[in-house]
């Protein structure tokens, strides 16, 4: 029997429709689907290093939470369980990659994060020259994002482009809030050490 009353279910509105879809409710599962779904495209695109298989990956991704709705028990946030299985999808999709050798991605650029804002120089967008230049330092960045190794990469992404906390991090990629900052912090240092060669090379005007 589902318990409305749940304290938690009560604070995450999100909790509590899943708790419907546990119940029975397709219209609960559709309104899941249609407040995360971009999202969950959107992340694992930024995960890939590209659109090749985001909308396979997020079709297995709301596959598995709807297969997981009858032992769904409501304990962090909701969409940091999402996140979870977000992750794991992710994490098996690459391992198949690297088994198959198919390590060909279409990288998307036309993402970009709060971290570049350290590396891009102030420049206004109304001259064409400045949007190529801005393009161009975005996809450089999301270029050092992808030579992350996963889990720094996991970390950076869910942090510095999703917003999340590092409690919520940590509970996605299934580590500690300290080792989810101690990822975040290694993550952010590489790539500013990526991003000075760059610069010292010409690549970053």
């Amino acid at each position: 029997m589902v318990r409305f009353s749940d304290t938690s279910a009560a604070s995450d509105p999100d909790a509590n429709l899943m708790l419907q879809v546990r119940a029975g409710s397709e219209e609960a599962f559709n309104e899941l689907l249609r407040r995360y779904e971009d999202r969950v495209r959107g992340i694992i695109t930024h995960l890939m290093g590209g659109t090749a298989y985001s909308d396979d990956l997020t079709q297995d991704v709301f596959l598995r939470v709807y297969r997981a709705r009858r032992t769904y028990v409501v304990g962090a946030k909701f969409s940091t369980w999402l996140f979870t299985i977000v992750n794991n999808v992710v994490s098996n999709a690459r391992r198949g990659l690297a088994r198959c050798r198919e390590v060909s991605f279409d990288h998307d650029v036309a993402g970009t994060h709060r971290f570049t804002e350290s590396f891009s120089l102030s420049r206004s967008d109304s001259a064409p020259s400045q949007h190529v230049e801005a393009t161009e330092v975005a996809a450089l960045v999301r270029g050092c994002i992808d030579r992350l190794v996963p889990r720094q990469r996991a970390a950076i992404e869910l942090c510095d482009i999703e917003g999340l906390s590092y409690s919520r991090v940590a509970k996605a990629i299934g580590t500690s809030p300290d080792a989810a900052k101690s990822l975040i912090h290694r993550g952010r240092l590489n790539l500013k050490q990526m991003l000075a060669t760059h610069v010292q090379k010409g690549n970053v005007l």
